[in-house]
């Protein structure tokens, strides 16, 4: 049975990568990265691979997002911080760490290397859609940002999952990737952070702000 998505430019870019018509459960459990979200130009993006993301995953096109991420007993004062709160954007600001070997790890031309071959198999697309009235416009763009991750729920393979600008319920989503390694969370916003514990299995999480 073919999975049905409420973003259907969600669904034209994953068959646009499978080149299928039409896409199942099992066709979307072998895409392993998936980034998603709101750019900074106001339209949205989808990026997907079926390739195994490098692992530790760093990527070079960026920032210093993966320098100062969260791994392992890390991960946990986060949780504790968040636990219970409500409409809130988790941040590591006050709780990242400087880690001399980490470092080495991220800038090494082998990371670089990896990186490079890696995001040549990377499916990207973006969707905006134009509205000569602001008010209509407005209903569009916070239409998308609210619904978005329950399209994200159905890729179930990932093992990186990076989310921009985003509205979201709470983190029980997250139960659908239990292949999930590592987590990107930009300016995301959680109604309620029920489920946030289970960002305590995750290798590596990083959660920025502008």
């Amino acid at each position: 049975m073919s999975v049905e998505f409420i973003q259907k430019w969600i669904e034209s870019a994953v068959c646009g990568l499978l080149g299928k018509d039409a896409v199942d459960e099992s066709d979307l459990a072998k895409i392993k990265y998936l980034a998603v979200g709101e750019s900074f130009q106001n339209d949205f993006f989808i990026e997907m691979s079926l390739e195994q993301p490098p692992k530790p995953f760093v990527n070079f096109d960026g920032g210093d997002e993966w320098t100062y991420c969260l791994r392992g007993a890390d991960i946990k004062p986060l949780i504790e911080k968040f636990k219970g709160k409500t409409d809130v954007e988790l941040s590591m600001f006050g709780l990242d760490k400087e880690d001399e070997e980490w470092e080495e790890i991220i800038f090494t031309e082998e990371s670089e290397s990896l990186w490079k071959k890696f995001s040549k198999c990377v499916f990207k697309d973006r969707h905006y859609e134009k509205h000569t009235d602001l008010d209509e416009w407005d209903a569009w763009y916070d239409g998308v940002s609210a619904s978005l991750w329950r399209d994200i729920s159905l890729f179930t393979g990932v093992e990186v999952l990076r989310i921009q600008g985003l509205d979201i319920p709470d983190l029980t989503f997250l139960d659908n990737f239990p292949d999930l390694r590592a987590l990107e969370l930009v300016e995301t916003k959680f109604a309620k952070t029920d489920g946030i514990e289970k960002l305590e299995r995750l290798e590596q999480l990083a959660c920025w702000l502008d």
